[in-house]
């Protein structure tokens, strides 16, 4: 039942996302560390500053192969067992039509495994370090070095939006010119 809800409730950013013609690697949808926040912000995640951190370390700052091919912010590979925004898969890993849908597909993954995933911040860098069992410990450490490098672990940081830089001119006076007779 919590499934069926779930692809309700993500049915239409979903449609919203995959319904975008933007070509690939325009720059308006090109990813940058604010706009991942905002788009994980967007989304009812347990902990977001990792999810951030997770992102940005799994691409290398967005500049992996994985990332520019499929679109995929995550390194998820083909799925088989529970609802995906991946509309192909290419040497494996889930290709997606753009990187929000990334962000939408790994939101389901953790929301169907949502029993397991522990509500403790410690907890969970423990459990993440038992998935990237490869990786060991210095997986969770180079996320905490990520949260830390971006203050995300700073609530206040995290939450507002980036700072627009206004630059204020002063309104041009006309020269009054005189009339030649």
């Amino acid at each position: 039942m919590k499934k069926i809800i779930l692809l309700i409730l993500t049915l239409p950013l979903w449609i919203s996302c995959r319904n975008q013609t933007l070509p690939p690697n325009n720059y308006q949808d090109s990813v940058s560390v604010d706009s991942l926040k905002m788009m994980v912000w967007s989304l009812p995640f347990k902990h977001k500053d990792i999810v951030i951190a997770q992102a940005i370390l799994e691409t290398g700052w967005f500049k992996s192969k994985n990332y520019q091919i499929n679109n995929n912010l995550f390194g998820m590979k083909q799925v088989f067992s529970r609802a995906t925004t991946a509309d192909t898969t290419i040497n494996g890993y889930s290709h997606y039509p753009n990187w929000r849908m990334s962000v939408i597909d790994y939101y389901i993954k953790q929301s169907v495994r949502e029993s397991i995933i522990p509500s403790s911040r410690e907890s969970y860098f423990h459990y993440l370090d038992k998935i990237y069992s490869e990786v060991g410990p210095s997986y969770s450490n180079q996320l905490k070095d990520i949260i830390v490098r971006l203050k995300l672990d700073n609530e206040e940081n995290f939450l507002t939006p980036p700072k627009k830089h206004i630059v204020k001119t002063k309104p041009h006076k006309r020269k009054k010119h005189k009339k030649s007779v």
